[in-house]
């Protein structure tokens, strides 16, 4: 197998670049091309993303200057072209942000695609030419086990080789992929990303010599293919823009060559000329700006169908502004995103309330009406449920009421009461909200007796309180449903709660709109449970998450998370989505994930982590405190590429099958990021053959114990995790002790 060289003498022999002459580097960067991807790789090619000269034995050396040879070769096991970042292995070299050029080179793609069996490729592979507006840092050479690096967002255009459909055909489209919108390296919100097809279903194997050129002129890129044998050729050109190639950095851009997730190419008679044009930013045109425009609007987030005289319209405001109700001849002021209320009175029947609402520059006039009609049920602040109730019954234990009835009639600071049995879960919409300071509760008329099945119970409304009920996805030990808990409204608890068996993570806090102004906030779940979660896939099912689209304010308190198959608790978020909104995970246990009860041979370190803060490189100030994690059989407590300036006190790591914590350096140092890692433990039975800590640079550190097992314990502890009947965890004797004495209250 090929290695990187370090001496001095084999790297004169390598093309050196001289003096005047363009510098070429190769370097591999971004999420995936790490030996942690290694699912789709053989296992002697785990972590190869190298670059070398036709005819040499030894790999290019990372970040060594190289003049652009006649003959090279680049081989990906790693990375992707994902729609807002990339991962890949490039020989490239920096220009004037303002020059012109050609360059081109004859391409022979000798492999794409997985080459493990059983394994199609996911459309993220690609080999060809690219411009970018940034170079990601070099991932850590030697790799580190279990290290993963972090993504690299730019903007980018490439000729690109990528494979035709997700089957192992042989088959190739010539591409233009242009991704603009980046203005940060990390990610953000508004990327896009656009691949146009211009030549399809190429077979690479029979079309050994493909011909890629990338021009750039003063105000155009064109990309062309030509078939070297047949002489057919094809061209696709775009005009250019200011804010796309000079975006990022202002005075460079970085062109070359790449390979990327899983392909080998050879690049011949490759050529780079410079035009003596230049690109003159002043004279191009600019990318006209996105302009959202908010026409003031209330959502009504009380019910329409009500049967109490005694009613509160309350709205959700898109912005700031004023409202006013006619009927009630009252006026307030309007703060986006908070709710508002207006008491009344209605009459029997149909009330229609005209509604003008007022910001600086505009107005917009809605009518909104309210039914007021009868009910059977005696009090419409205590229902009873039961799972075969009706429509009909007055809402007591003699002659209770069905679920959906009892959500529909409860009245703020009322109480469903569930009588034991299975129920469905259902949906609450917004206008089924609560008010502040008078929740709507479901509660189960006897602890842990009242089971949710089948179906997802949505909770898309405010205001509400769910008490010691389960939701579990195999009742009847067959295929796990999707029996969970999505929670995408605001001002919710859920307290002493389990989720279990489901198809899919158990409790999740989520966001149903790409909108921020309604992402979830201000959710607390406290004292719940949520195990043996596991999807079809065998990856993916996590404990609890706040994830994808999450608002302020929410918190998990006293929560145990155990035998999940991914995580006990996962904070992910996607680049196009933008930075989640910080979270606090407080007082908490995550043990055993990564090994579900009907999964129990998961490979150690394969999945399963205890707390993971983040994703694909958003800076979010997530907060844990006074936690454990332990024998997960992945990470205890892993940044997963967060690079803000969050905070990880007074923790406890134990017997982690990889890192029992990794905080990785983070590659964004222009960002000055924090890490608060104060009063934690580290603790395994023993040091030897594991792998250590990672605490980047960032990591601020004080007061951290990283020791053996029989350091603080003379006898075996036995780590059993319990509640006591108010629902508070229990820990063992040896673990309270710990806490009692070394954290800071």
């Amino acid at each position: 197998m090929k290695k990187i060289l370090t001496s001095a003498l084999c790297i004169s022999a390598l093309y050196i670049g001289t003096a005047g002459a363009q510098e070429w580097k190769v370097v591999a960067f971004g999420q995936s091309t790490d030996l942690n991807f290694a699912s789709l790789i053989k296992p002697e090619k785990v972590g190869i993303n190298n670059a070398w000269i036709a005819g040499q034995k030894e790999y290019l050396i990372p970040n060594q200057i190289y003049e652009l040879p006649a003959d090279f070769y680049l081989e990906s096991r790693g990375g992707k072209i994902a729609n807002s970042h990339d991962g890949m292995v490039v020989f490239y070299t920096k220009l004037p942000v303002n020059q012109t050029f050609t360059l081109e080179s004859d391409v022979t793609l000798e492999q794409i695609g997985p080459e493990v069996d059983g394994k199609t490729p996911a459309a993220q592979e690609a080999v060809g030419l690219f411009a970018r507006d940034t170079i990601g840092v070099a991932r850590r050479e030697p790799q580190p086990a279990g290290y993963e690096e972090f993504p690299n967002a730019s903007n980018v255009i490439m000729n690109a080789l990528i494979t035709q459909n997700k089957k192992n055909d042989d088959l190739v489209k010539v591409t233009a992929l242009v991704r603009d919108g980046v203005i940060k390296a990390w990610g953000n919100e508004g990327i896009s990303i656009n691949k146009n097809d211009y030549v399809q279903n190429v077979n690479y194997v029979e079309v050994k010599n493909i011909h890629l050129t990338l021009t750039r002129t003063s105000d155009k890129f064109i990309l062309e293919m030509k078939d070297n044998t047949t002489g057919t050729a094809k061209k696709w050109q775009m005009n250019d823009y200011s804010g796309f190639m000079n975006q990022q950095d202002n005075e460079s851009l970085y062109v070359g060559f790449f390979a990327s997730r899983n392909a080998k190419v050879e690049f011949k008679n490759s050529a780079l000329t410079l035009g003596n044009e230049h690109v003159n930013y002043d004279k191009l045109p600019v990318k006209p700006p996105v302009i959202v425009d908010i026409k003031p609007t209330l959502i009504l987030s009380s019910p329409q169908e009500v049967y109490n005289k005694n009613y509160t319209l309350q709205f959700f405001p898109n912005t700031s502004g004023t409202v006013f109700v006619k009927e009630l001849n009252k006026t307030l002021y309007a703060k986006v995103g908070e709710l508002l209320q207006f008491t009344t009175e209605l009459k029997q029947g149909s009330n229609t309330f005209s509604v003008e609402f007022k910001d600086k520059t505009k107005k917009n006039n809605q009518n909104f009406t309210i039914n007021l009609g009868k009910s059977t049920i005696e009090n419409l602040s205590n229902i009873i449920v039961s799972p075969t109730g009706k429509n009909t019954n007055k809402g007591t234990k003699q002659s209770p009421v069905d679920l959906q009835t009892a959500v529909n009639s409860i009245e703020p600071n009322g109480v469903i009461y569930l009588m034991d049995g299975y129920y469905d879960g259902v949906t609450i919409p917004a206008t089924l909200s609560g008010l502040p300071g008078k929740f709507k509760t479901i509660e189960a008329m006897n602890k842990h007796k009242a089971v949710f099945i089948n179906k997802t119970f949505d909770l898309d409304s405010s205001y509400w309180s769910i008490k010691q009920v389960i939701f579990d996805g195999n009742i009847d030990g067959k295929d796990n449903k999707p029996a969970y808990l999505r929670i995408s409204g605001n001002h919710n608890i859920i307290d002493q709660v389990v989720t279990r068996n489901n198809s899919d993570t158990g409790l999740a806090i989520s966001a149903k709109s790409k909108n921020r102004l309604f992402w979830p906030s201000y959710n607390l779940v406290i004292n719940s449970d949520s195990y043996n979660n596991m999807d079809k896939s065998g990856k993916n099912a996590d404990g609890f998450a706040a994830k994808l689209g999450v608002g302020k304010g929410n918190v998990f308190r006293g929560c145990i998370a155990h035998n999940n198959t991914d995580d006990g608790f996962d904070l992910y978020n996607k680049i196009e989505d933008g930075p989640n909104e910080p979270v606090l995970i407080d007082s908490s246990v995550t043990y055993s994930n990564g090994f579900p009860f009907s999964k129990p041979n998961i490979a150690k370190g394969s999945i399963g982590n205890g707390f993971k803060l983040g994703a694909e490189g958003q800076p979010v100030n997530h907060k844990i405190i006074n936690s454990i994690a332990l024998n997960n059989n992945m990470d205890g407590f892993s940044d997963n590429f967060n690079t803000g300036s969050y905070s990880i006190n007074n923790n406890i790591a134990i017997n982690s099958a990889r890192y029992n914590y990794i905080l990785r350096a983070n590659p964004y140092t222009f960002l000055k990021p924090v890490v608060t890692f104060e009063h934690n433990y580290s603790i395994r039975d023993s040091w030897q053959s594991v792998i250590e800590d990672s605490l980047g640079p960032q990591v601020s550190v004080k007061d951290f114990q990283s020791i053996t097992r029989n350091q603080l314990w003379k006898d075996d502890v036995e780590f059993t995790i319990t509640r006591d009947q108010n629902g508070n965890i229990v820990l063992p004797t040896a673990l309270k002790e710990l806490i009692d004495k070394h954290f800071v209250k």
